[in-house]
């Protein structure tokens, strides 16, 4: 009699309901922007690199970003998953052991704009070109280049040994960002390398007037409503790289600000940059809600990141 091994169903989760836009995001793929892709990656790196940490995971890992409506998902043997960002699921900012079969919504709460969720091991996708970030509007990596679907099955690499579901979570305390509080939401930026051709006037509205985030936006910016700074010549202008957090003025006068998903190139007038601190702030901010521009310095801006990167470096878990 030939003896039959049994198969061991692979270690992952289960999309039941997909949510509004649920992808799955490391760190972007960085490097190629000279051939035309974007970079990519979770709109909140934070976000991303603690939710990794919670359960063991390198900070760049493999993780869903879930946006305004979250994912109700089924686990396939034990794992432990974590939400850091907005409010979403039963246990935001902690570990959460699943075990296998367990279904778990992780509605948003009111406000709640988007997350990462991240499982142990980190969701096992191809890597394409470096990363495997999904790139919504090009239609590649991630899991088959597309948000996912009901019915979608995300299997999981084998866990590292330190967060093992049958070993006590590595971190206890629920791990808060900061939200968007009551009223306008302040991101800090510096001036951009074309902040002096706008007139006195212009930079007045601009850095004293709150603009609303349009519904408009996506993960390749958030167009901004609110004063208009005037009509921008811009057929003559040279098209340059972009980066993330670039607040551009389009030719009608209103505001974008350049996200994970932005044209490597661009040829708008660039009034200021987001520091990178603040990034996940907007990220985390709905539309509908107004946010303002508290002007700082260039150093400043370094300063702020620099600290930030020293406090998730000491955070206990996995590496960064």
């Amino acid at each position: 009699m030939t003896s039959v091994t049994p198969v061991t169903p692979p270690r992952g989760l289960l999309t039941l309901e997909p949510g509004l836009l649920t992808t799955v995001q490391d760190l972007g793929r960085h490097g190629w922007a000279a051939f035309g892709v974007p970079a990519s990656g979770a709109l909140d790196e934070e976000a991303l690199r603690l939710a990794n940490r919670l359960v063991g995971n390198d900070g760049g890992a493999a993780a869903l970003e879930v946006t305004l409506v979250g994912p109700v998902l089924r686990a396939s043997g034990a794992l432990d998953v974590a939400v850091v960002g907005g409010s979403f699921g039963p246990a935001p900012g902690r570990v959460l052991r699943l075990g296998d079969g367990d279904v778990v919504s992780f509605a948003a709460a009111r406000g709640a704009a988007r997350a990462v969720l991240a499982a142990s091991g980190g969701f096992d996708v191809p890597v394409v070109l470096g990363s495997r970030a999904t790139c919504v509007s090009a239609r590649f990596g991630g899991f088959q280049g597309r948000r996912l679907l009901r019915g979608d099955f995300l299997a999981v690499a084998c866990p590292p040994s330190p967060s093992s579901p049958s070993a006590p979570p590595l971190f206890d305390d629920v791990v808060e960002l900061v939200e968007p509080g009551a009223g306008d939401v302040v991101v800090r930026a510096f001036a951009g390398p074309d902040e002096a051709e706008f007139d006195a006037a212009q930079r007045a509205a601009f850095w004293g007037s709150p603009y609303r985030i349009l519904p408009e936006s996506n993960r390749m910016g958030l167009r901004l409503g609110g004063p208009s700074l005037g009509l921008q010549e811009t057929t003559s202008r040279a098209s340059e790289g972009t980066t993330a957090g670039t607040v551009q003025v389009t030719a009608d006068g209103h505001p974008i600000v350049l996200l994970a998903e932005r044209p490597t190139t661009g040829g708008y007038p660039k009034i200021a940059v987001v520091a990178a601190v603040d990034l996940g702030l907007l990220a985390r901010t709905p539309p509908g809600r107004s946010v303002r521009f508290e002007r700082i310095s260039v150093t400043e801006a370094r300063s702020l990141l620099a600290a930030r990167d020293v406090r998730l470096r000491s955070f206990p878990g996995g590496r960064t």
